[in-house]
């Protein structure tokens, strides 16, 4: 879905930081086009944020007073189903800080 320069940015930036959602939202979209559906930009977000967890980074929450990342248990697909069922609650794409963030838990960032 996303070309591996796209998707090794977003790695980078998740083993170095906390990636909030439309960033991810963002290289999705310009894969499918400006003119996509709610339906087609939210498919492209979970293969995107599918394949950043196939290379480590997974998403999760900020927890406490220091903001440590907490990822979301479960196999890759109960987190992509849940990730999926938040975005039509939400009923768009979500914004930096909504629903999760994207980290690399084994890095130290």
């Amino acid at each position: 879905m996303v070309d591996d320069v796209g998707l090794e940015s977003l790695l980078d930036y998740a083993r170095e930081d906390r990636v909030g959602l439309s960033v991810v939202a963002a290289v999705a979209g310009a894969k499918v086009g400006e003119g996509a559906t709610f339906a087609e930009r939210t498919a492209a977000l979970l293969s995107v944020v599918g394949a950043l967890m196939d290379r480590g980074a997974v998403p999760g929450d900020l927890v406490g007073a220091d903001h440590d990342f907490v990822a979301w248990p479960g196999s890759k697909d109960a987190v992509l189903s849940r990730l999926a069922c938040e975005i039509k609650a939400l009923g768009e794409l979500p914004a930096t800080g909504e629903l999760c963030w994207i980290h690399d838990p084994a890095t130290t960032g």
